[in-house]
Parts: C-alpha cells; structure tokens; sequence
C-alpha cells in the first residue's frame, strides 16, 4: 500500500472541484512534526529525521534529515505529499533549508516528482536559505507530489516553510495589482471552468470581481462575485456552456464600489472539440438497445449476472471518461471508449442469445454474508444460486483495494460480480494520536463498513497498519526510528515499540472480531526488515542467535574461517554481502526474528479473535530477486505463523519475448507458498498493471490474471487500486479505474470462477509428481540458484501437471520421519535440484537417504557444500550424482523441457490426456494445461500464455478426443483455436 490515506484524500479528489485554487500544502513548516507527509526508505538508506525546536527557519519548528549514507542508485529516504495543482499553469516551488555537512558532489538531496520538476538543495554547512524553482504542470494534470529526497550524506539537514505557488496572468492598475488564473483549454460543450484573483495586498473596501469570456465582439459569459474587504483573493467557477470552438478571451476586471476598474488582466482559452466524445456518444447510444434487452431478459426472469457487470461499470465510467476527455486525459478516455463499445457489443449479443434459449444464461453461484472457514488452500462459504438454491462449499473472493473509494462504493460491488475489499484505517498512529491518548474514531470507522459489506454480502479485509507508527513517540525514544525497514520505519521489536503494539491490538481488535463481514486481519503491509542491523536491540540477539547455531566461537571460526574472540565481534553483514561468512546466518537470524515478531503479534490477535484468519502482505520477491533474501521475509516462516499465505504480487509489464503475459513471478510464487503451507493464496494487493502506465492493457490480462492465480492456490485477492486520480506522478495513476474493460473482466472472472468453484478447486487439489527444491542457503551463496529454478519451472510447465516446490526444511523432516504437514516425500516421483549449490547437512543427509521410487534429478553444479562453503565428501556425492539423471543448465525450451518430460515419462508421472498442436501432434511451448476430474467428469484448464493463437487438439493416451469449453455461452462450444490469454475449461465428452 502506497500511501497515507490523510494524503490520498488531496491525490483523489484534486481535481473532483476547486475548493482552492492557490495550492494547499498540509503542514508546510512541520509544526505538526510530519502529519500530513508519507515517509519511505529505499534500499536500506541509512536515514532518519527528527523534529528540531532549537532552530527553525519561522514558527517552533523544523524538521532535520541525518543520513549515513552515500550516494547509490535507488537508495534514499523520502518525504512526500500530494497537492492539488490546476494543469497547464506555471508555479513556482520554494523552501527554506539549512545544513551541517552536506554531501553533494555527485548528487545533492532535492525536492521532485520526477516528472515535473526538480529542486536542488545546498551542500556543506550553511545557515538558512531559501531556494525555489518554477516549473508547469502538464496537460491534465491536476495533482502534484511534493516530494523531498534524502541522497546524500547529512550529518544534519533541515528543512521548513515549503510553499507552492501559481504564477498567473498579470492585473495590472492604478487601485490594486496582483494575477489570476483561468483554464488554457477546455473541451466540449458545458464544460467546467473557473477563475482564480489574487491580489498582492488586501483591499480596503469590498470590490466586485468581473470575469467576462468571450468569441470576438461577442460576450458568451459575464460573472460578477464580491472580494470582500480585508481579502485578497476569491475563485469563482463557471461553465463554458455551448460557445464555439476556437479562440476565447477571458478578461478579469477587479471594480471598486462606483464601478471604476483598479485592475484588470486577459488571457486566451482554447476551446476544442475531441473525437474520442464521438465514441463516447456512440457507446452511449447503443444503451437504448442494451437496455432494452436487459428489460425483456428480466420480464421473462432470465438470469442477468454477467450484463449486470456491464450495465454498471458503464454507469460509473462513462461519466469518469467524459470527465477526462474535458481535462485533457485523452489516452484514458480513448481506453475507456474502446472498452465501452466493446463491452456493449458483447453483452447485447448475450442477451439475444439468452432470449433465443435461456437455458444458455449462466446460472451465477454467489457468496452470501456468513460464516467462512478454510479447509486446505480453500475458502468455505455459504453460496445461493440464481434460481434460489442454497449451498456450502468453496467460495472466491476477488475484488479491490484499499482506501475510500472502495467503500463508498460498496452498494456496487454485487453489480460488479465481486465480494471483498480491503481497507486499511491508520493504524497505531491515528489510534494513539498522542501519548496518554486513545482514538477509536478511525476503528469505528471501520466497524461501520464492516456492517455496511455484511449487507452486500462483501467480505474485508482489515489491513492493521502496523506501519503507521506514532511520531510521537519516535520523538520520546528517538532509538526507535534506528532499525526496521520500508513501511516500518521503526525498531519492531524493541520494548517501547512492542507496548505500543500491543496497546493499539487490543484496543481495535474487539471493535472488529464479530463482524460477520470480516474475512481476516493483515499485520502488515509490505513487511521489510532491512535495516535490522542499525537497531539497538540487534548486537546481542545477533551473538545470541551465533551461539545458539554454532555451540562455541571455535565451532563458529572453522566454519567461517576466521578468528573472532567471542561471538559479540561478529558485525551484521551488509544486506547484499554474499561471500560474508556469517551472511547466510544473518539472514535466517534475521528471517526467524521477523517472523518472531510477526507470531507475537499474531498471538495477540488470535486470543482475541480466536476464529478470525490472519495473514502479512508478504511481497513476493524470494524467487525473482536475490538481493531480498537479507531482508527477513521467509515465505516458509511467514505461512507457519499464518491462517492464511498472505502477499502483494504483480503479473505486470508489456508483452514481449513472445509472451503474452508475464506470469512467471505469480505463479511461482503461489506455487512456492502453496507448496511451503497448504493454505489459500491471498494477494491483498495484487498488480496487473504498472503504477503510472499509460499503455493499453486487453481486459483478457486481467482475466487471465485472475483465473490463473486461482489455478495456482488463490483463494482471494484484491487489486491495487479502486481509486482515480489526476496526478501522473502518483501510484495510483494507471491503474484499475482507469481501465474500466478490465474492471468488467474482474467481475465476470469472480462470477466465472465460483459458477466453477468445484471444477477449480479440483484443479488447485491435483497431486503434483514432481518438486522443485527450496534453498535459502543456495539463494545466499549461488548467483545462479534463481536462474536455473525459473527455467525449471517454465520447463515443467508445459506438461500437464502441477508444480510443487519443497524446502530444504520439508525435505530433511520428511526423511526423518518429522510431520511438518506437507507431503511426504514418497509421494513425488521427481525432485529437481535446480544449481542446489550450498545445502544443510541434514539436506544432504536426506538427499543420501532417497527411496529409489524417487527420482533424482540434477541442473548444474548442486549439493557440493554446505552453507558456509565447506565441500561435501566428494565419494559420498559422486555416488548421489550416479544415481541421478544430470543435467546441464542449458535452454529450457530446447534442452530441460524434452528431458524432464522423457523422464516423467518413463516414471509414469504424465496424465492420460495431452493438448497438442493440431498439426504437428506435439506439445506447444507457452500453452500451459492440466487436467483434474470433479464429479466423475474429467476437464483441462488449458491457457496460451504466448502472444499468438495456437490451433490444439485433445489426446487421451494418443488419440483425439472430443470437448466443449464450459467458459464458452452456454458452456456448448467446442474447443478450437486458443486465444492469447484467454482461458478455456475444456469438459472431455463422456
């Protein structure tokens, strides 16, 4: 979650109305410590702030940067806020800054959004300045980002008074002086205009302000509005009404009391007409038709679901996009009128067919508000039908994230085909505003959407916010804010931070239990702790962890070749130190302390709310990036400690390489979980797109986004975000409300996959034949461990069978005879060590004790030594290696796909059935399938991940077999050409 709500009001709705057209900064000059401002260390930047009351510029107040870091690519602390700007304007931007030790020489610290503009602070040690910089907003850009960016070193770097001003159009007189704004461009017919006067003194006497528009010789709108004495500026709106296109004046003239100007000042409109207005009207248009079917549909009582999703995304975005073709948001307009037309088509095509033959309507199985459990990696819930019929069983829960918007629109969601949410309410720091002080206003808050969704038969999630940590009392133990890591920029488990904790966990909490609406409790959001190395408390669990692991310092030196005295001389490595000796040790110290911390607070949670699921929205990053496993996140530890395998995952970015989609980070990453904890999969904050994008995404991303997570063990999920802005620089640009098709897309998914909840939950329960092995070790020590699991995995994945991973933990326990609840290991026949490069000895040991029934398959150099580098007995590992099949990291497609599958093959691992090429008869690298049975019926998901169509056939044991797709109208189509990204339930003819 990427910013406080506090700020996402102004990033919302800046351009919703013009309450103040001269920008307003919350808390400029910091007189309230940091409220109002969003804090964030990247990359482990050393940096911190504090309030100063010994020196500010003006006021009691300043706030001062100390940063121990140098400069290094994306790693800073930043401050930051977003504002309300008009687009198309000049402002000028200015702060006042002093400073001890300063770096600069390549980077100075500076204030920027990275889009508009950037303000370079001074190095060295100077004493106050002011420095400014004058820039303009863009076209339709309604929303800046104040951001400041701590870079550099700082022994201390203060900062205060930040002011925003626009630079308008000159008044010029004899009685008053000053500038005013008005828009350079409007759109169409009756759209929205406004003016704002700023005098540079405040009048004497009231005046009147007249603001005349006009085309040449003719006046088109005459507005008169009264500045008060004592004022020095109003704004006034208007409407453009139906003046033509072209060139338009707007004059400004500030009158006295007898009518005399004291000021005046002119300036140019552009008024245009936009053809995506056309496309808009003609979606608009082809509702009369849709309408009508949807009425004739409901007079003869057929179901109505799926056009519902249509009927009211079109209700809430036709709106949104003649909004934005009036504020110049022409790309998004343009998606939203392709979508619209599109969506239309579809769904009056539907609806003829359903009044041909209703037996083709799909017959929607919903959630309704009521008790839920969890058995496996399903959610269980009470379900009605469209024809009343009642039913218990697995339920999907999909829809959206994470602040206002999302409850506002709650009386939607049902129209929408979704059922969850989540929110989050301000955590510790809007519950403890204040030493000595309790809050429960955000908490009631809460409570009442949580009644409001019961009625809506929604279910939320409630994000606890544990990283909104009170600066008060990081201004009381300043040793606080030494430590943590990302959101939590504070020591998590030092003392004074676990009261607060606590106090804040039971005070919300029995607020929250009993609603029936509740679907479970996020810890936190984003969980990092990459900075646990600067925390007081560190040094002596750190020596403490060392003697627990090595038993004595002499044991601890031959295993990392050094001489330390005692273990408290061992330093924290750096958080990418890889050859450190002690690194793998620090990570898994530091995993196993965050997770500590994780269970302690679950603890808590869960002897007050015994029967309420919890999870952590746990990035998921242990397998595409190395360079997080230092950062104390170990799905394994965070799924043992969980109700739920909670994370924030993505399946963004632009096709390429042939691909349509890329999927590989999700779907391994839901397999790893799953496999780690047979729990569902919940991505609280899932992204399709990328934040700020501005490309066309197809609604089918969407759907296959959804559709295949749930293959893969989701269970829930919400998307990141159900809300629209105007700022380009913000998270929350490009994302799903600027996209109404995949809006739709999530709704008819959400139907699609609790109407086949059975046959989906099938496909998540199908036994996999083979494991790809887990190692922490070897992500510590192999640069290469990664690489070679990635191309593994694609080289299974076109198979026919489902993919398990299993940890070095899983493994040694299975072996001897420990029930950590996973599978145990006979049931594989494959396990495939991917460049297993460093293993723990009870890892080796289990490898030497494999039953021949289990094959073992090694990629590259794997199982040579242990996770502080000493080599395994070469005997011992020549004979595992003998009794393997061997195998060169090489290209998957042509190297580990043909030999893995010869090999599945001779174990008989493969399924009776195969999707081919309707050709040639092989396998399609890029169509991912797998069967399941349900019922005594036998169905395939099958999906084309590539970027072009494929024509397929279904064999059962070699020879073609007839199928219908049950995704298809009325479930009667019969399997053809793959789609790109379009999934297919294909039900094999009995």
């Amino acid at each position: 979650m990427k910013r406080l709500l506090a700020v996402l009001i102004v990033l919302v709705f800046g351009c919703a109305a013009h309450a103040s057209l001269a920008p307003q900064i919350y808390n400029p000059g910091f007189e309230e410590s940091a409220a109002g401002w969003g804090w964030r260390i990247m990359n482990g930047c050393r940096v911190s702030y504090h309030v100063d009351t010994t020196n500010p510029h003006s006021g009691k107040r300043c706030l001062v940067f100390v940063n121990e870091s140098g400069v290094q690519a994306n790693v800073y602390g930043r401050l930051e806020q977003g504002v309300g700007v008009l687009p198309d304007t000049q402002y000028e931007l200015s702060a006042w800054a002093r400073g001890v030790d300063v770096g600069g020489a390549q980077m100075t610290s500076h204030f920027t959004d990275w889009n508009t503009y950037t303000l370079n602070l001074p190095t060295g040690t100077f004493g106050w300045q002011k420095v400014s910089t004058v820039f303009g907003t863009k076209p339709g850009q309604c929303v800046l980002t104040l951001g400041f960016n701590s870079v550099n070193t700082s022994k201390e770097l203060a900062i205060d008074d930040i002011a925003l001003r626009p630079i308008g159009v000159e008044l010029k007189g004899s009685g008053a002086g000053g500038s005013f704004l008005a828009p350079a461009r409007l759109v169409g017919d009756n759209a929205p205009g406004y003016t704002g006067v700023f005098l540079n003194s405040a009048l004497k006497a009231d005046a009147t302000v007249e603001i005349t528009v006009s085309a040449g010789d003719r006046s088109l709108l005459r507005k008169r509005a009264t500045l008060k004495a004592g004022k020095d500026e109003i704004e006034q709106d208007w409407n453009i009404g139906k003046a033509p296109a072209g060139g338009l004046t707007c004059l400004v003239r500030v009158l006295d009391r007898r009518g005399n100007v004291m000021a005046s000042g002119s300036s140019k409109i552009a008024k245009v007409e936009s053809p995506i207005s056309a496309e808009i009207d003609r979606a608009q248009a082809k509702l009369a038709t849709f309408n009508d079917l949807y009425a004739k549909c409901r007079a003869r009582k057929i179901p109505l679901d799926y056009p519902t999703v249509t009927k009211t995304l079109l209700a809430q975005f036709i709106p949104y996009a003649r909004e934005d073709v009036q504020k110049g948001q022409d790309w998004r307009a343009q998606f939203a009128a392709t979508d619209f037309n599109r969506a239309l088509d579809d769904s009056i095509a539907d609806m003829q067919a359903y009044l041909a033959d209703p037996s083709v309507a799909p017959n929607a199985v919903r959630f309704r508000t009521g008790k839920v459990g969890i058995d496996g990696v399903s959610f269980i819930g009470d379900r009605v039908d469209d024809h009343g019929a009642k039913s218990r069983g697995p339920v999907f829960f999909c829809g959206y994230g994470h602040f206002g918007q999302v409850q506002s629109d709650m009386p939607r969601w049902p129209g929408y085909g979704t059922n969850i949410i989540q929110i989050e309410f301000g955590g510790l720091a809007a519950t403890l505003p204040a030493e000595n002080e309790v809050s429960l206003k955000a908490a009631l808050g809460t409570a009442k959407s949580l009644d409001e969704a019961a009625k809506h038969n929604v279910r939320i999630d409630v994000l606890l916010s544990t990283h909104y940590f009170p600066q008060w009392a990081l201004d009381k133990w300043p040793k606080l804010a030494r430590g943590g890591g990302g959101f939590l920029n504070y020591c998590v488990d030092a003392p004074e931070a676990k009261v607060l904790v606590e106090e804040y966990l039971r005070t919300v909490i029995p607020l929250l239990k009993d609603k029936p609406a509740l679907n479970s409790f996020c810890l936190t959001n984003e969980p990092v702790l990459n900075r646990a190395a600067e925390s007081d408390n560190t040094k002596p669990m750190w020596a403490e962890y060392l003697a627990k692991v090595h038993g004595d310092v002499k044991t601890m030196n031959e295993r990392y070749g050094t001489s330390y005295a005692e273990f408290e001389e061992v330093p924290p490595p750096g958080n990418e130190s890889y050859d450190a000796p002690q690194f793998y040790d620090w990570c898994v110290f530091n995993q196993e302390r965050f997770a500590a911390w994780h269970k302690w607070m679950a603890d808590i949670v869960h002897q007050i709310a015994p029967n309420v699921p919890i999870h952590a929205k746990m990035m998921s990053m242990a397998l595409p990036h190395r360079f997080t496993i230092s950062w104390g996140c170990d799905p394994e530890l965070f799924g043992q400690l969980s109700d739920i395998n909670g994370n924030d995952c993505l399946i963004r970015g632009l096709p390429s390489g042939g691909w349509a989609i890329p999927f590989h980070l999700q779907n391994m990453s839901y397999d790893l979980q799953r496999s780690l904890n047979y729990k569902p999969v919940f991505n609280s904050e899932n992204h399709p797109t990328d934040d700020r994008s501005t490309y066309y995404v197809p609604p089918e991303h969407f759907r296959t986004t959804l559709w295949q997570g749930a293959i893969h063990g989701q269970g829930a999920t919400t998307f990141w975000v159900w809300e629209r802005t105007f700022d380009i620089a913000s998270d929350l640009y490009g994302n799903v409300m600027d996209r109404p098709g995949c809006a739709g897309a999530v709704g008819t998914t959400c139907l699609d996959l609790n109407r086949f909840a059975g046959e989906v939950t099938a496909l998540q329960n199908v036994k996999a034949p083979v494991a790809i092995v887990f190692s922490i070790a070897s992500i510590t020590r192999s640069a290469k461990y990664l690489e070679v699991v990635n191309h593994v995995y694609n080289a299974l994945n076109y198979d026919g069978i489902k993919i398990d991973f299993i940890s070095e933990k899983q493994l040694a326990a299975s072996m001897m005879g420990r029930d950590l609840k996973s599978r145990p290991i006979t049931e594989y026949k494959m396990i495939i060590f991917p460049q297993v490069s460093n293993v723990l000895p009870a890892t080796f040991d289990a490898v030497r004790k494999l039953p021949v029934s289990t094959r073992l398959v090694i990629v590259g150099e794997s199982l040579s030594k242990d996770p502080y580098g000493k080599e395994y007995p070469k005997a011992e590992l020549t004979a595992i290696r003998d009794n393997a099949l061997c195998l060169n990291d090489a290209d998957p497609e042509k190297v580990l796909w043909p030999a893995i599958r010869d090999e599945l093959g001779k174990l008989g691992a493969l399924p009776e059935y195969s999707v081919v090429d309707a050709a040639s008869g092989q396998l399609v690298w890029g169509v991912e399938w797998l069967p399941a049975k349900f019922k005594g019926r036998d169905f395939i998901n099958v999906v084309d991940l590539r970027d072009q169509p494929f024509a397929v056939k279904i064999l059962r044991h070699g020879n073609p077999v007839a199928a219908r797709d049950l995704l298809s109208l009325g479930g009667r189509e019969s399997v053809g050409p793959l789609k790109p990204i379009t999934p297919v339930l294909a039900e094999i003819a009995q």
